[in-house]
C-alpha cells in the first residue's frame, strides 16, 4: 500500500487530546481505596485514553487509566498479564484495578520505562510483530478468557452498530453489505489460543534508546484469547490515522512501515482470515468515524476498507 494512496496531507506531527479532570479521578480512586496516590502529570503519550502519570507513597511509579471493560474482565486481564510477566514478557503489572462512582473501571498500572518511537519505519514494523510473536500460544490453558468477537453478520450489543454504515452514504452501504457476505461466509469467527492485544498501537509499544522493546501497556479493553496476528491488522488502522495528523503519540510514519507490514500480513496470515480482519476493521473505525469524526476521517476509512475489501 502506497503512503499517497492513503492521504496527501502531512505526515503525523502530534497532537494532545483532552484527558478530563486528572486531579479529581486521583482523588476519586484514593478516597474508594485509600491509597494515597499522588498526581504527577498527564503522560505526554496515551493522552487519548487518558493516562495519568502517579506516584505511590513507597515512591512506586504508575499509570492511572480508565477502562470501558467490566470489574471482571480487567481481573481476568490483570491475571493473564502475571502469566505473561512470569514468560518474560514486558507487560504491566496491574497493582490497582476499582469500579468508579460512574460504573467505569479505573486501573493503576506500573510504569514500564521506555516510550513510543519518534519516528514508525520497517524495523519499528518488524519489532511490533516479533513482540506479538511472544504471544502465540500463551492462553492454551485459558478458555475463560473471550474471543473478541468481530460482529460481520449483525451489530454488537452496543457497538460496531450496523446501521450507522447504513444510513450514511452509498460508500458505506456497499462496504457493508461486503462485510455481511464475509459474514455469510463458514467460519466467520476468529479462533485460536495465542494472547490477543486489543489496542496494538505505536503508542502502546515502548522502547528505550536503543530500541529495545521495553514494554507492551494499555490493556484497558481486556486481554483477548484467539489469533495473535488479528493485532497486525490493528497496526494498519494506526498507520492509516497517523496519515491525518490526529493520532495519538508523536510519530510520523514512512513509506517503508506499510511496505513491511504488508510484506507481513502476506506472509504470515492467509487471505480469507485478512479479509475478515480487514472487514472487522473496517466496521469498527467507520461505525467511530461516522458517529464521532469530521469528514476527512470518514473519508480516510471509507478508503481504509475500499482498499482490500473493494
Amino acid at each position: 500500500m502506497r503512503l499517497s494512496e492513503v492521504t496527501d496531507e502531512p505526515l503525523y506531527a502530534g497532537t494532545d487530546s483532552e484527558v478530563g479532570d486528572p486531579a479529581a479521578l486521583v482523588a476519586e480512586v484514593n478516597g474508594l481505596t485509600h491509597s494515597d496516590l499522588a498526581f504527577v502529570e498527564i503522560a505526554a503519550h496515551g493522552a487519548s485514553g487518558g493516562a495519568i502519570y502517579v506516584r505511590w507513597p513507597d515512591g512506586r511509579d504508575g499509570v492511572l487509566t480508565r477502562s470501558p471493560a467490566t470489574l471482571d474482565r480487567m481481573r481476568q486481564t490483570a491475571d493473564v498479564l502475571v502469566s505473561a510477566r512470569s514468560r518474560g514478557i514486558p507487560v504491566p503489572r496491574h497493582d490497582l484495578i476499582v469500579e468508579l462512582a460512574d460504573g467505569s473501571v479505573a486501573l493503576v498500572q506500573e510504569r514500564l520505562p521506555g516510550r513510543p518511537p519518534r519516528r514508525v519505519d520497517a524495523d519499528v514494523i518488524d519489532l511490533m510483530v516479533a513482540t506479538n510473536e511472544r504471544f502465540a500460544g500463551l492462553l492454551v490453558d485459558r478458555p475463560d478468557v473471550p474471543i473478541p468477537p468481530l460482529h460481520l453478520r449483525e451489530s454488537g450489543p452496543q457497538y460496531p452498530r450496523h446501521d450507522v454504515l447504513e444510513s450514511h452514504n452509498d460508500r458505506s452501504r456497499r462496504l457493508l453489505r461486503r462485510i455481511r457476505e464475509i459474514g455469510d461466509e463458514d467460519d466467520h469467527e476468529m479462533t485460536g489460543e495465542d494472547l490477543v492485544h486489543p489496542d496494538y498501537t505505536f503508542g502502546n509499544v515502548l522502547y528505550d534508546e536503543q530500541r529495545c522493546v521495553t514494554g507492551v501497556v494499555d490493556w484497558n479493553w481486556g486481554a483477548g484469547r484467539g489469533d495473535r496476528h488479528f493485532a497486525l491488522v490493528r497496526i494498519y488502522t494506526d498507520l492509516f490515522w497517523s496519515t491525518l495528523g490526529t493520532g495519538g503519540g508523536e510519530y510520523g510514519v514512512e513509506q517503508s512501515a506499510f511496505d513491511r507490514l504488508d510484506d507481513v500480513v502476506q506472509s504470515m496470515i492467509e487471505p480469507r482470515l485478512l479479509r475478515m480482519y480487514w472487514a472487522h476493521m473496517t466496521l469498527n473505525q467507520l461505525h467511530w468515524a461516522i458517529l464521532y469524526h469530521p469528514p476527512e476521517v470518514v473519508d480516510l476509512f471509507l478508503r481504509f476498507g475500499e482498499s482490500r475489501l473493494g
